[in-house]
């Protein structure tokens, strides 16, 4: 992994959006005073890495500027070859971004050509391109102030870690997991292979009776094909046969019905009376009709009179539309009334709202403006603690280089011989000033709060005092909408009663109305009767009329019926329409009819006889073949020929089955061999074997190396065991061995800078994945000698690989003359802000 560019804004205490190009850059020192956010650079590749740093593992909440609610990080990075960009944002409320982006080229408006989204997906991306995660990052790339010796202490297990993904081995892993899934793979196709040889044998089991079954289909297939001609021959003579019974009994039925047709002897002698006594009744009820009209007619005179002088039905449905209306139109104006009322009471309620508003909203404004004042106290009192904070730490500092003094030795800041040393201060109240700021900033936030609350309200009076100002407009308007419509109630009202007073006269309309209407009802009720009496009577008439001449045609229609049923007999004759004429047709046509029924019995028996002889004989046939009398042949035959066909597909499929498994036994040898290779390869690749066989040479070459690199820096003062402990030798007590734990801090910077330029070069010669090198701090405890010689071991780690970057984090001044490349930063004396005085790119 190789940086390109890093953006921070609001991290820590870069509170601006500033930019680092690191591009064509090698070695690069980051100085400047302390608490101007050298290391804060560190952290924010951690962070974007693995949105963890070394010390902010868990609440990085607290990496967000102190005056920022968020945060944000970006860095563009390279991994074999590829561009990536990888996006952390940090809320101090709701939840952060997390976004890795593949980019076609290291430019600003590049093409994405792959985006993975969310906290987790992003971390494991990012753990598979570094080949490694957080721990052994911090462990082995970046090296973080007062952690540097973390893989020098490490366990075994830890150091492995480290080694395995600054390596590649964790592709061994991999080998492992597929190794693992081939023996699943063979052992579950073992399984499949042993199912396919069970149905082997039950085919084998199987064929047989499937032999047995076709053989035995087939000869009752022979049985069904030998009988179906007669069966067949039988079935058609009983179809005929049935047929003929069919057409007798057909004549026997349209005998039956051509009899029914005729007339009775009690019809024929009613229809004969009934012509002789229809004329006169005609007379008689011609007579009462006349009566009946003149009295109908007097009725509708009198009703003609009265209706001239008290007024027609149009005019009375006028009279009835002008009182229904003059009562809607009174209740309209009742109604009107009663919404003005209530129009005029919701005016005086709107009044008094608006006035209860505007008294709340202005006590609201003289509590935000209390609020605010007392937030821009809190907020002078956070500044002037943070200040005060600034100051005690500086002098703790001072404080304990005062303490490495001596006379006549040089000052380890300006290199000068110190002629005296100078009086200890008073002690430093750190601790007292760090408690007065996280004061501050409690009672700061308790005062934001409240200025927020306060605000809040202040603006809910103000739209509370705007929704009562509204209603008491629309009120208003209600009101004198309500004004308006109970006057034009009124109007209507004056102006229907005027109407109906010119109409009917003075006094109650509905009583006038009712009167009028009472003499004209009684008047068309006489009028009506007697109507209805008349046309009673000329109904009478006609019925009488259309009798006599249903008499006639009932006579006529009982000839044409008795010649129809001649012909229908095919014999047709004339019959006159007179009654005797009738009359002896009638009596011929009966004795034919019984004539012919009798013919048509005798034929419904012979063919009945016909039917029971072909049933006996299919019966017979059918019983023969084990069939009930009433079964298809049709359909038996289909099932004998299918019963045939599927236990011949049976036996095909039985032989292809056991062809088809004939090279089952050599697929078993094979799949065998199969698992028992990969169970060999997975035993193999076991953690515990082949990569704990290939870690262990990496220990020992890596001691072997660091030794090397550690003789350099301690002028052959040190070197490591060995075996892969990474114990250290002390030459100069004779060789004795001694933890690491026992070394001082500046020793114990040596080692773990010895250990990580071996890493370094032993993964430089074998093509790996440190491409860059993070050291934050440790410089403080060298002297000049063993400065020099760690900067010339940095220096050929760098020289190994024109690809490499080093970043060295220190604030100490000989930095400044040994490296060319400098990232100069210092801090805001007010606010404490990271202000970035020269290296945010090689051209600067």
């Amino acid at each position: 992994m190789r940086p390109r560019e890093l953006t921070l804004q609001g991290f820590r205490s870069y509170r601006e959006r500033t930019t680092f190009d690191l591009r064509d850059r090698r070695l690069i020192g980051v100085v400047g005073p302390i608490g101007s956010g050298k290391s804060s650079l560190l952290d924010a590749i951690s962070f974007a890495l693995f949105a963890r740093t070394p010390t902010f593992e868990r609440d990085t909440r607290s990496l967000i500027h102190q005056l920022d609610d968020a945060a944000h990080v970006e860095l563009v990075f390279e991994v074999d070859g590829q561009i990536w960009r990888v996006q952390r944002g940090l809320r101090r409320k709701g939840a952060s971004g997390h976004k890795l982006e593949r980019l076609a080229a290291d430019e600003p408006e590049a093409k994405v050509l792959e985006s993975i989204q969310q906290e987790k997906a992003v971390r494991r991306q990012v753990e598979r391109l570094l080949g490694m995660g957080f721990d052994a990052f911090r462990r082995s790339v970046l090296l973080a102030q007062n952690r540097f010796a973390e893989f020098l202490q490490a366990s075994p297990v830890k150091r492995d870690e480290v080694l395995k993904g600054a390596f590649g081995y964790e592709r061994f892993d991999v080998a492992h997991d597929v190794a693992k899934d081939r023996v699943r793979d063979a052992e579950a196709e073992l399984l499949i292979l042993e199912a396919e040889g069970g149905r082997l044998r039950q085919a084998a089991e199987e064929r047989p009776a499937v032999v047995a079954a076709v053989a035995s289909a087939a000869e009752r297939r022979d049985l069904v094909e030998d009988a179906a001609p007669r069966i067949e021959q039988a079935t058609a003579s009983r179809v005929t046969a049935e047929r003929a019974a069919e057409e007798a009994e057909e004549r026997t039925r349209a005998l039956v019905s051509l009899g029914a047709t005729l007339p009775g002897g009690d019809e024929l002698e009613r229809v004969l009376r009934a012509a002789e006594d229809g004329d006169r009744a005609v007379s008689e009820l011609q007579e009462l009709a006349d009566r009946a009209a003149d009295e109908a007619e007097r009725a509708a005179a009198e009703l003609a009179a009265i209706a001239e002088r008290v007024g027609d039905r149009t005019a009375f449905t006028a009279f009835t539309e002008l009182v229904a209306r003059l009562e809607h139109e009174g209740a309209e104006a009742e109604r009107r009334t009663t919404e003005l009322q209530e129009a005029a009471a919701a005016v005086d309620q709107a009044a008094s709202a608006v006035a209860g508003a505007e008294r709340a909203g202005g006590a609201a404004t003289t509590v935000a403006e209390r609020a605010a004042k007392a937030l821009a106290r809190s907020s002078e009192r956070v500044v002037s603690r943070d200040d005060s904070l600034h100051r005690a730490r500086h002098a703790a500092a001072a404080g304990d280089l005062r303490r490495h003094l001596a006379e006549g030795s040089p000052c380890p800041v300006c290199d000068q011989i110190v002629a005296t040393v100078p009086k200890a201060a008073a002690p430093a109240k750190v601790a007292a000033a760090e408690t007065a700021l996280a004061t501050a900033r409690s009672a700061e936030a308790e005062a934001r709060a409240a200025w927020e609350a306060a605000q809040r309200d202040a603006a809910t009076a103000a739209e509370r005092a705007a929704q009562v100002v509204a209603a008491r407009d629309q009120a208003d308007a209600t009101l004198a909408t309500a004004t308006a419509a109970a006057r034009s109630a009124e109007a209507a009202v004056t102006a229907t009663r005027s109407e109906l007073v010119d109409r009917l006269g003075e006094g109650d309309p509905r009583a006038l109305l009712q009167a009028r209407q009472a003499e004209l009802d009684d008047a068309e009720r006489l009028a009506k009767e007697l109507a209805t009496t008349h046309a009673r009577a000329r109904d009478a008439v006609d019925a009488a009329r259309r009798e006599g001449a249903d008499a006639s045609k009932a006579v006529a229609t009982l000839a044409t019926r008795v010649a129809g049923t001649w012909g229908a007999l095919q014999r047709p004759r004339d019959i006159s329409a007179d009654p005797a004429g009738v009359r002896l047709a009638f009596i011929e046509l009966g004795e034919e009819l019984l004539a012919q029924h009798h013919e048509a019995e005798a034929d419904l028996l012979k063919a009945r006889e016909q039917i029971g002889a072909d049933v006996a004989t299919v019966t017979a046939e059918l019983d023969a073949l084990g069939l009930p009398a009433d079964a298809d042949l049709a359909r038996e035959r289909s099932a004998v020929a299918a019963a045939v066909s599927a236990a011949e597909e049976r036996l095909r499929a039985l032989d292809d089955e056991l062809a088809a498994g004939a090279d089952l036994t050599a697929r078993i040898v094979v799949a065998t061999a199969r698992r028992d290779l990969s169970r060999r390869l997975a035993s193999d690749l076991q953690p515990s074997r082949f990569l704990a066989y290939l870690l262990a040479e990496e220990r020992a070459a890596l001691a072997e190396l660091g030794s090397v690199h550690l003789e350099e820096l301690t002028g052959g003062a040190y070197r490591f065991t060995d075996d892969d402990a990474f114990r250290i030798i002390d030459v100069n007590a004779g060789g004795a061995e001694r933890p690491a734990e026992s070394l001082s801090g500046g020793e114990t910077f040596l080692a773990s800078l010895a250990l990580a330029l071996a890493l370094a070069e032993m993964v430089t010669r074998g093509g790996g994945r440190l491409d860059s090198f993070f050291l934050d701090e440790g410089f403080g405890s060298l002297d000049p000698e063993h400065l020099d010689r760690a900067m010339e071991g940095i220096g050929r780690l760098v020289a190994g690989d024109a690809h490499r970057l080093v970043v060295l984090v220190s604030h100490v001044e000989l930095m400044r003359q040994l490296l060319e490349d400098l990232i100069v930063l210092d801090k805001d004396e007010r606010t404490g802000d990271t202000r970035v005085v020269a290296g945010a790119s090689l051209r600067d």
